[in-house]
């Protein structure tokens, strides 16, 4: 599935902003206990996918910055 540079370089940014914005509905709006910690839980989920798509494409740019790794060669003595 292809997606647009600017969207799928601004993901992790959304699921950050996402992840502010139950967090502040989970403290800011008066909600029953139940639904209260559904915001927050889904607010964690938000901020640890964040994390990891950042830290996932971050790793593989730096193994793409480093070039191809040289695999050892077999010998072919007998």
């Amino acid at each position: 599935m292809w997606i647009p540079k600017p969207i799928y370089d601004h993901a992790p940014s959304f699921w950050l902003m996402l992840g502010v914005v139950f967090v502040a509905g989970g403290v800011y709006l008066n909600f029953p206990d139940a639904l209260r910690a559904a915001y927050f839980v889904f607010a964690t989920f938000c901020f640890c996918h964040a994390a990891w798509t950042f830290l996932a494409r971050r790793r593989n740019r730096r193994q793409a910055e480093a070039g191809p790794v040289a695999e050892p060669v077999e010998s072919t003595d007998s």
